[in-house]
């Protein structure tokens, strides 16, 4: 299936590079996913917790995407993961997101 389009999304120039950077990194430059999960928890507290935004974040987009078709055989064990995860949040009232459903809409 195709990749969502989002027509309307506003990001700022910043996350974009950002964004970008990340893929061109864990697409060849990272050695080990976990060893670089274990750096990244050395950063100032205040920066994990930001950090930890944007994984939530990713894992939003991700499990909506999967709510709504939006991946194919290279992401579908990412996308129903984040799914998973993000209905447990949900179902725990850890987070609140109301444009959720756990049930595919395709």
């Amino acid at each position: 299936m195709d990749y969502q389009e989002f027509s309307g999304a506003t990001v700022s120039g910043q996350d974009e590079a950002f964004a970008q950077e990340f893929a061109n990194f864990v697409n060849g430059r990272m050695c080990s996913a976990d060893k670089t999960g274990r750096e990244l928890t050395r950063a100032h507290r205040y920066l994990q917790q930001q950090m930890f935004k944007v994984f939530i974040g990713f894992m939003r987009q991700l499990a909506h995407n999967y709510q709504n078709g939006f991946y194919d055989e290279r992401n579908e064990w990412a996308s129903r993961l984040a799914s998973e995860a993000y209905q447990y949040l949900i179902e725990r009232e850890l987070i609140y997101d109301p444009e959720f459903s756990n049930t595919k809409t395709y």
